[in-house]
């Protein structure tokens, strides 16, 4: 994994990093890769050390502002002039830190969305920052400290599909969320935010006022992003499939003059395939498609677990990850997608704004769910928690992904100022997506030609969002009648399941081996025997999520 090892104790281990500093107790290393070399920094002079690794789409833009001479100045600048506050000028993906020599003062710091994965622990006076989980527990394990599975967390998966807020499956083990930094001083730790979405007020009530500044926040963040591939001279490449969000992102790219291949991954002959052929058609893109037809890639439970960390459940990326090993990304720069464009435009709505908990991936254990009050209270409504809690700690698992592809996920809809728009929105506007469809049809007319695969219809109209609920579900009990599941979705999991032999004898053979590691606890071996022996394919695939971590770090339980 890329990204900043920083661990106190005297050993360098050097040779795992390509680059090394030590002052005092701290050892700092690091791992990156070529592309937008430019744009990372691991420097020191005789006051600070500074680490930045990701990319900044407004770098040129903030050393032009300050007139600074290089990148390294720019940072003491506005760190001297803001302190951490510093990263709210910064848009992109990334992490970081800023070591003061003289006060011997640590602060890092994830972006405001957290793209980045960033762990940390701090135990028996020691402390320990890195992208993965693996390196901590190893470090914990070399200090003779046991690594204990969390329980609760545990239920947090196989209720949410993932973590909520800081917690991962290893007790004492935590990771730095969105818009968070650590502070590091005197043997003391600390976690606060610099940057916090719930600030923002839903005071938008009128219509054309939502529409007006949700399509200017978000034409300037699709120019932004497809800016950074020009500035390096990379080729541009765009996921593309038959939803609204990745079709606006490619339709506003190519209106700018830009013109990216489009990727699309699918079921063959599934909507999202023929819908995206025919915009890339139209549009004259490079049209480039993978089929997931059979599912094989559902057995890559290991290498996926190795990428989240066991944040998410393994199988939520694992389709995107087989079909980027399909293209030579060598040449391109970002994967620029739509992502969460359906969440903060009205998909985190439901007209409850106390329904926290309305989003899970499975309602088995729901009652065994404990979420802490003080963590429902600290955000301002179902939004809000929708987006820290669904976005930045599930959907998340995307970026994660791509970066081990040496590159990074990038969307227009996780731009900083596009959020706030959206989340400055009022709720009743966003109801059904309500101001999404409006927002096209008014100024985005050539949007609404291709039918949008979530409903089946075009998004022409408000009604027929509303339709599709029943369209759909006649459609669905249809081919499940006709015995067609490969038409229900474009990866029909349980229909692979089914008729690949190869898919269920893996999950079986995985089970049958590893659910003894949960002996010591009774409650939860029980548990996730019935949630395998009698739930869907991503029920089995939770299970098989929570074994796989603790079976890969050997996870103590209690």
């Amino acid at each position: 994994m890329y990204g900043f090892y920083i661990h106190t104790k005297s050993e360098k281990d050097s040779k795992q990093y390509h680059r090394n500093i030590t002052f005092g107790n701290l050892n700092f290393g690091y791992i990156s890769f070529e592309k937008f070399g430019d744009d990372k920094i691991f420097e020191e002079n005789n006051a600070f050390i500074i680490g930045i690794d990701g990319v900044i789409f407004n770098k040129k833009a903030l050393l032009n502002q300050h007139a600074s001479k290089s990148y390294f100045d720019l940072i003491i600048s506005l760190f001297q002039k803001e302190n951490i506050q510093f990263v709210s000028q910064f848009k992109g993906v990334f992490s970081g830190f800023i070591f003061e020599k003289n006060t011997q003062k640590l602060y890092f710091f994830n972006n405001r969305t957290a793209t980045k994965q960033v762990f940390y622990s701090f135990f028996n006076t020691e402390l320990v920052i890195a992208p993965t989980i693996e390196n901590i527990v190893a470090k914990r394990n070399k200090s003779n400290t046991e690594n204990t599975l969390n329980i609760q967390a545990a239920y947090h998966l196989l209720t949410f599909g993932g973590m909520i807020d800081n917690t991962t499956l290893i007790k004492d083990v935590f990771k730095l969320g969105a818009g968070e930094y650590l502070v590091y001083e005197n043997n003391k730790l600390e976690v606060n935010r610099y940057y916090d979405f719930n600030h923002i007020s839903p005071s938008i009530v009128d219509k054309n006022k939502a529409i007006k500044q949700i399509d200017e926040v978000f034409t300037e963040a699709v120019a932004l992003e497809y800016q950074k591939d020009t500035e390096y001279n990379y080729k541009k490449l765009a996921t593309l499939s038959g939803g609204l969000d990745s079709r606006m992102n490619v339709v506003l790219a190519e209106k700018q003059g830009n013109k990216p291949s489009v990727l699309c991954f699918s079921q063959t002959g599934y909507a999202d395939q023929t819908i995206a052929k025919k915009i890339a058609t139209d549009l004259n893109l490079d049209f480039k498609f993978v089929a997931l037809d059979g599912g094989d890639y559902l057995k890559s439970l290991s290498e996926m677990v190795s990428i989240n960390n066991g944040l998410q459940y393994y199988n939520g990326s694992a389709h995107y990850n087989y079909a980027l090993k399909k293209i030579a990304l060598k040449n391109y720069g970002l994967i620029h997608t739509g992502q969460i464009g359906d969440g903060i435009l009205g998909g985190f709505v439901t007209g409850n704004p106390k329904n926290f908990l309305s989003k899970t991936v499975s309602n088995r254990f729901l009652h065994k769910t404990v979420v802490a009050k003080s963590i429902l209270d600290s955000y301002r409504d179902e939004e809000l928690y929708k987006l820290y809690q669904r976005v930045f700690n599930v959907a998340n698992f995307g970026s994660y992904m791509v970066e081990q592809h040496q590159t990074y996920l990038v969307s227009p809809f996780l731009d900083e100022d596009v959020i706030r728009v959206a989340l400055s929105i009022h709720p009743d506007l966003k109801i059904n997506q309500d101001i999404y469809i409006d927002w096209i049809n008014k100024l985005h007319p050539n949007v609404t030609k291709y039918k949008w695969e979530r409903t089946g219809f075009r998004p022409n109209k408000r009604w027929k969002t509303a339709l599709s609920r029943y369209t759909n579900k006649l459609k669905k009990e249809y081919h499940i009648f006709t015995k067609q599941g490969n038409k229900l979705s474009m990866n029909p999991t349980d229909y692979w399941y089914n008729t690949n032999p190869s898919i269920a004898a893996f999950y079986n053979d995985f089970y049958n081996t590893n659910n003894a590691l949960l002996n010591n606890n009774t409650e939860l071996q029980q548990d996730i025997k019935t949630m395998f022996t009698q739930g869907t394919l991503i029920e089995k695939a939770l299970v098989l999520t929570l074994l796989e971590v603790v079976r890969k770090y050997q996870l103590k339980i209690e």
